[in-house]
């Protein structure tokens, strides 16, 4: 895993972080160490909780990665599911159901991202974004979020939710 000063145990958010870093990477530049996406990867696998989440560095130096255990974790599913890694059906089914009871955009639509990335035509995924959807504000915005993965508020947060929701929708048709 990654950390920020290259300590010991790494950091689990910045690990996902650095996963879709170096997968839109590989899309542009032959150069990208396949080997090195399936370590991180296998490293992020290897932090699951068991019920569904991931375990977390308790010695992080920052706030990025320290939203909510809800936001997290469905941040780290949508970066592993966007890396086509296999077995993670329970967290993305956790990720699905937390989903429906947050009444959270930015928790929504990467719910959305990971379950319409493992299938495209999966009903919960478009159920979600119908929900997702009926949260957009005239201004096309979607706010409401509590806190993003890099710890955003206010504007920001807005801005990275609706980023992300627009994403969702798109994906889900």
């Amino acid at each position: 895993g990654y950390e920020w000063f290259g300590g010991d145990p790494g950091h689990e958010a910045l690990t996902a972080y650095g996963l879709m870093e170096f997968l839109d990477m590989a899309k542009v530049y032959d150069g990208v160490d396949q080997e090195m996406i399936q370590r991180t990867a296998a490293w992020i696998l290897a932090r699951r909780d068991g019920k569904g989440g991931f375990e977390r560095n308790s010695r992080a130096l920052d706030s990025f990665g320290r939203a909510p255990d809800g936001v997290t974790n469905a941040y780290i599913v949508w970066a592993l599911a966007e890396a086509g890694v296999k077995g993670i059906d329970a967290e993305i089914a956790a990720v699905t159901k937390n989903a429906y009871t947050a009444k959270n955009p930015y928790v929504q639509a990467l719910a959305i991202l990971a379950r319409l990335k493992q299938d495209p035509k999966s009903g919960d995924g478009l159920e979600l974004a119908a929900l997702l959807e009926g949260q957009r504000r005239k201004d096309g915005s979607f706010p409401g979020a509590e806190m993003s993965i890099t710890g955003s508020s206010g504007r920001q947060l807005d801005v990275e939710t609706t980023s992300l929701a627009i994403l969702a929708l798109l994906r889900a048709g």
